[in-house]
């Protein structure tokens, strides 16, 4: 009787109230209209993904895919997908619905996804995020990989889509907790990419599609904090500065210094300067 009870009442708590747990992550896109919400979840009707509109506060709608917390999520530079990454070891991809009327809010469907089949995490993703051009997405979970795929193109309008990874496994050696690719290319024109583990080390690397099958040589290592400039615990969140606008520090310093910032259970925020030329 209590499980139906629960099964019945269930749609409506959300519906009044939103999520029935602590919230886990949430993402907002570039256009500052949309917010996504995730709560901590055990089952599937639990681990929605509810949209809601900025302006009203109200939601927008309910994505349901993943089994499990969805640990992270991240709308596309172009606004034109969301992605997200489960405790259930697959990632799911939205793609936004154009609508004919500006006042209407937009509307997702699920454009791709991973599972047992398909995946290539084996443990737990813990973050993702988007290439500055919408067309790469990375992945970085507790086994200790960081994969990249895509090609990702919003224009395609089939009805089945198969993303799989279109680089080599990069092994970083431990969990990898977060991710974060650079809003600017380096000088060679690669990816530039900030992984933090659970040891609290950031590891910074460029990547570039080589279009070789397999893909070789299309990591490559840069630099590592040190002991003293690492967290003593695991690294949570890493961020890179948008580079775009113009600011005094931007142009006493010039363009070739790019800047993060990360924070760890440790309770620390710490920002990193870092010379784009010697990437």
């Amino acid at each position: 009787m209590d499980q139906l009870l629960q099964n019945t009442l269930w749609p409506e708590v959300q519906k009044l109230y939103g999520h029935g747990y602590e919230l886990f992550c949430v993402a907002c896109n570039n256009s500052k209209t949309l917010l996504a919400s995730a709560c901590k979840a055990a089952k599937k009707e639990h681990a929605a993904i509810i949209l809601w509109n900025t302006s009203s506060w109200k939601q927008v709608q309910n994505l349901i895919f993943h089994s499990l917390t969805v640990t992270q999520m991240a709308f596309s530079p172009n606004d034109k997908f969301l992605l997200a990454v489960s405790r259930d070891r697959t990632w799911s991809l939205w793609r936004r619905q154009d609508t004919f009327s500006p006042d209407l809010d937009p509307i997702f469907s699920l454009f791709a996804f991973t599972n047992k089949v398909t995946a290539v995490h084996s443990r737990i993703i813990w973050s993702c995020d988007w290439s500055p051009d919408s067309k790469f997405f990375f992945t970085g979970s507790r086994d200790k990989k960081v994969v990249v795929w895509g090609e990702c193109d919003s224009s395609d309008d089939a009805i089945e889509h198969s993303i799989g990874p279109c680089s080599s496994v990069l092994d970083v050696g431990g969990s990898v907790t977060a991710v974060s690719v650079c809003p600017v290319l380096n000088l060679s024109q690669r990816y530039v990419v900030a992984v933090g583990l659970e040891c609290g080390r950031i590891c910074l690397y460029t990547w570039k599609k080589t279009n070789q099958v397999p893909e070789v040589n299309d990591w490559a290592p840069c630099v590592e904090t040190s002991q003293s400039q690492s967290h003593t615990l695991a690294i949570k969140k890493l961020c890179w500065k948008n580079c775009n606008g113009k600011t005094e520090e931007n142009e006493a310093e010039g363009p070739e210094w790019l800047h993060f910032a990360s924070c760890g259970e440790d309770h620390t925020v710490k920002i990193y300067k870092v010379n784009r030329g010697a990437l």
